[in-house]
């Protein structure tokens, strides 16, 4: 794994990113810190975006508590319980089941 994959995040989150990243190598980081004008770009183009879209201002991402991996629904699913069991959150809960966020 690239080193600047979690570029962006908390730096006492990217241990436990990139070890979740570990656990699953059929998934693909592709999201991590967005300033307030990127989101404000995703927010505008919500319509067209095939995952949700937080409201700017509301985004973990804007506060490098968040990323984004895509793969396989399955994979998906079982990083997001292992996630949950480390006390993170993962958006499958609320419909996004890309995001992972403290």
């Amino acid at each position: 794994m690239n080193s600047s994959t979690f570029r962006g995040l908390q730096s006492w989150l990217r241990p436990y990113a990139a070890a979740l990243q570990g656990y699953f190598p059929g998934l693909t980081v592709t999201s991590v810190y967005r300033s307030k004008s990127e989101q404000i770009k995703l927010w505008n183009n919500r319509a067209t975006n095939p995952y949700p879209v937080a409201p700017p201002g509301t985004s973990k991402h804007e506060h490098g508590l968040a990323w984004d991996m895509v793969g396989p629904p399955e994979q998906l699913e079982q990083a997001g319980r292992v996630w949950e069991s480390w006390g993170g959150r993962w958006g499958g809960r609320f419909g996004d089941s890309i995001h992972f966020e403290v």
